[in-house]
């Protein structure tokens, strides 16, 4: 049986993914209502606005993401964007059963970081993680190599410098996953163009969830 399949983290993830459905927090339907657009906001406000949002990847984007970092036997992941930890249940999942390793996690709300400790616990993963809270372009910039995989899910706007800031970490055909591609589609052509252009990556769109693009690390 895999990590992923017992019934501690099955049950979990069931618990999570009902919870998360119940109500979007009255922040989020304020901002609805005012239908201002999220390029409005600066990242501390955005970050206030979605403080008790659980924003998880759909169930069949994390299975997809267990599936990926199986399939290279990733034992270094970094993700930008834990929020209550969902996704890393399923990385650190994929990385127990690789044998062990790091799920390099950051959040920016203290509040999340609490609660993704809680549930990675609870999954009986929390040895496997690593969770650092604050502004990632500082947590991560003294984070060490060699990354097997980099999962980008949190401000879209900061893919690109969160990547560059990397970047000379990643493992030879180390697989970089952006999700949400479909969402605000202008916040994402910098980073789009730099994966697709600029010789270091052989990039494929995937029509999976909302949208994700998976770019596998060629070197410089």
């Amino acid at each position: 049986m895999t990590t992923i399949t017992t019934q501690r983290v099955r049950e979990l993830l069931d618990r999570l993914y009902a919870d998360e459905q119940v109500k979007d927090p009255p922040a989020i339907e304020t901002h609805i209502s005012h239908n201002r657009p999220l390029e409005d906001y600066s990242h501390q406000e955005l970050n206030e606005l979605f403080s008790e949002a659980y924003l998880p990847v759909d169930r069949q984007v994390g299975d997809f993401l267990y599936v990926l970092a199986r399939g290279i036997k990733a034992k270094r992941v970094v993700e930008f964007g834990t929020s209550f930890g969902i996704s890393t249940i399923f990385l650190a999942s994929a990385v127990q059963d690789n044998g062990g390793g790091v799920v390099i996690g950051t959040e920016a709300v203290p509040a999340k970081a609490a609660v993704a400790r809680k549930n990675l616990e609870e999954a009986g993963l929390d040895g496997l993680l690593d969770l650092r809270e604050g502004d990632a372009r500082e947590t991560l910039a003294d984070v060490e190599g060699p990354i097997d995989l980099l999962l980008l899910d949190a401000w879209k706007d900061l893919n690109l410098p969160i990547l560059k800031l990397v970047e000379s970490k990643l493992s030879p055909g180390a697989l970089v996953i952006v999700d949400d591609t479909d969402h605000s589609p202008q916040i994402h052509v910098p980073y789009l163009e730099y994966v697709r252009t600029s010789g270091k990556y052989h990039t494929a769109t995937v029509p999976i969830g909302d949208g994700m693009e998976i770019s596998a690390w060629l070197g410089e």
